[in-house]
């Protein structure tokens, strides 16, 4: 009696806990991001950079493609200003080697979309009721010429960014929310910190939510430029990967890209699609900015700011980007993600059943026999009436027929 009750007990633990799990899962996953089989063995879900560390990016022949002091992992991918798409397929050290997967379609698509398409009028747009949000994961970011250090917590130089964003916003009539919460300190930890600003800032159901960052490499030529006249910064697109709302994030920064070069040429040097998620599930329209880098002056960031921020409004006017409302939104269950995820939950539930009924029975030719059985007594139970229905209907003559027989005796 004691080991039935002492396997019943275990059994039943598996089941809550297999329970307990898919419950956080389903109620948390505002709070936490997106969840993912391979969360369980990555020790940073985000792939972050680190000041003064250069990770170059070559093709097959040797032709440097990108550098940048984000951390590059086999997987992930590039995409130039020209369209053209590139995957990283080895990485040694600081290097990294990627192959040419073609020219991006839909990025070359909206190249030729845009080109000769005019400004809208922003005024008259209905999504100006609606804010665009902007935070900054990494509140510490500094521009050393002008910072005098490359990290102040809690009130780096990047805030100054968001602001020169912000007011550009604004003089075009745009409603902003510019939130300047800190998320020191600086580690892996900081996008499930962040994740909390950006909940706050979905409550008020913006067409857009902007993560502000700087890069981390020591050369200031490499995002150095003069964008109509002026010394700005170049500015990088980062998308997590790892991430369900990945396809709209996508398609979302390829737009970006296209119109923000078709208005001011040469802003956006690239696409990055990185390991992680950096928020980007909880909204289709979100997006991972770097502006210039630690070794480039505040002014010219600012000055590659609001160029970008003078272009967004007319992106966001063009329809098809902002027309659904922001708000709270679940994880795409109709992306591969979200189908894997939900697979993975399925096998969790199946597996934990499973267990439960080999502990409960004892052994595997015991838990065998109860399975069996169970199908069995089931399926007789649904079959049995309707095989008596069946055979009622079928030994009652028809009225067409019992018509025939009356015919054929008179």
């Amino acid at each position: 009696m004691k080991k039935k009750q002492l396997t019943m007990a275990l059994g039943a633990g598996l089941l809550i806990i297999c329970v307990s799990v898919l419950g956080y899962f389903s109620f948390f996953r505002t709070t936490t991001p997106v969840w993912s089989p391979s969360n369980l063995w990555n020790s940073a879900l985000e792939a972050d950079h680190q000041d003064g560390q250069v990770y170059k990016i070559t093709d097959n022949g040797k032709k440097m493609l990108s550098q940048m002091s984000r951390t590059v992992a086999i997987g992930d991918e590039l995409i130039t200003d020209s369209g053209r798409h590139y995957k990283i397929k080895t990485v040694d050290g600081f290097n990294a080697q990627a192959e040419f997967t073609g020219m991006d379609r839909e990025l070359v698509g909206y190249i030729d979309e845009y080109e000769n398409i005019t400004v809208p009028v922003v005024g008259q747009q209905n999504w100006k009721q609606r804010p665009v949000a902007l935070y900054h994961t990494h509140s510490a970011e500094s521009y050393v010429p002008t910072d005098g250090t490359e990290s102040e917590p809690y009130n780096g130089g990047i805030f100054d960014v968001g602001d020169a964003m912000a007011a550009e916003l604004k003089k075009k009539g745009i409603n902003v929310l510019h939130d300047k919460t800190p998320h020191e300190p600086r580690d892996t930890n900081a996008y499930y910190r962040s994740r909390r600003t950006v909940a706050d800032l979905m409550k008020k159901n913006p067409v857009a939510v902007i993560d502000v960052h700087r890069d981390g490499i020591p050369d200031p030529n490499y995002y150095s430029k003069n964008i109509d006249g002026k010394e700005a910064t170049q500015i990088r697109l980062v998308v997590g990967r790892q991430n369900p709302k990945m396809q709209s994030n996508m398609e979302f920064a390829k737009k970006m890209m296209a119109y923000a070069n078709k208005v001011h040429p040469g802003l956006v040097k690239e696409i990055f699609i990185a390991k992680g998620n950096y928020n980007q599930d909880l909204m289709s329209t979100a997006m991972l900015l770097e502006v210039g880098t630690h070794t480039n002056s505040k002014e010219a960031a600012q000055n590659g700011a609001v160029l970008f921020a003078d272009a967004l409004p007319g992106l966001l006017g063009l329809g098809g980007v902002a027309q659904a409302p922001g708000g709270y939104t679940s994880p795409g269950a109709d992306s591969p993600a979200g189908w894997r995820t939900l697979v993975w939950i399925i096998g969790v539930a199946v597996l934990g059943g499973g267990a439960f009924l080999l502990i409960s029975s004892g052994s595997w030719q015991n838990a065998r026999k109860r399975l069996s059985g169970y199908w069995g007594r089931e399926f007789a139970g649904f079959m049995g009436p309707m095989r008596k229905r069946l055979n009622k209907y079928s030994q009652k003559p028809s009225r067409s027929n019992k018509g025939d027989e009356d015919d054929n005796d008179a």
